[in-house]
């Protein structure tokens, strides 16, 4: 997985480099030049959810356990990952670091809905998750973790469903938040914003290099 994730941050400098381009050239051609790079950003973070769901079929504790993430990426950690109102600060920011303040009312409006909506989701996936984590809190779990082995099916499949709604409740809203900001949004405004949205994690990616891994700062739920 360190690996694969030293080449997805290298994948996103490169994306965020290839939208500053062709934003810088909006003026002088359409706005077909954005929209398939916005698509590949979109994917590009659908990705790394998706191997690292293959990573957990395979061994569940390894995927539990982020070691690729530096301790202050770990910071940022919700459910198996970022948190999804996290987004809405790359639209709604006026200092230039989100998308520009064009918007129309309707589009505001929307915008505010999906945000009060996600919100209510995170609650929801609070409570689904702390519900899982609890029944995976038994000798099945602590005996797997000692043995610091991959995850096993037991006959009825029990162990392999309420681990993939673990890894799933988080992805399946972050997906969906992500997809839906975009979709509100114009396509020179969904460049900017997903900029904004990769270079604050190269941000953090950056600046967490210093950090020790005795800081005390670890990983939150998750992966």
């Amino acid at each position: 997985m360190e690996a694969f994730y030293e080449a997805w941050v290298g994948r996103e400098e490169q994306l965020v480099a290839d939208l500053t381009s062709a934003m810088a050239l909006q003026r002088h051609a359409t706005t077909d030049a954005v929209a398939p790079l916005v698509d590949a950003a979109v994917g590009h973070v659908a990705a790394y959810y998706e191997h690292k769901s293959g990573l957990a079929d395979r061994d569940v504790v390894a995927a539990l356990d982020p070691r690729w993430l530096n301790p202050l990426e770990r910071t940022f950690l919700w459910a198996w990952g970022y948190k999804p109102a996290l987004l809405f600060r790359f639209v709604f920011l006026d200092d230039g670091g989100g998308v520009a303040m064009g918007s129309s009312v309707a589009q505001r409006r929307a915008l505010e809905e999906l945000r009060a909506a996600t919100a209510a989701a995170e609650r929801e996936v609070e409570r689904e998750v702390a519900a899982v984590q609890e029944s995976l809190a038994g000798p099945r779990v602590l005996a797997a973790l000692r043995r610091q082995a991959p995850r096993r099916r037991n006959s009825n499949g029990e162990a392999a469903e309420e681990e993939d709604a673990v890894a799933a409740v988080g992805r399946s809203l972050r997906e969906r938040t992500l997809r839906g900001v975009v979709g509100l949004l114009a396509p020179d405004q969904a460049a900017a914003f997903v900029v904004a949205m990769m270079r604050f994690h190269l941000g953090v990616r950056r600046a967490g290099r210093g950090w020790s891994s005795g800081s005390g700062h670890g990983g939150r739920r998750g992966v």
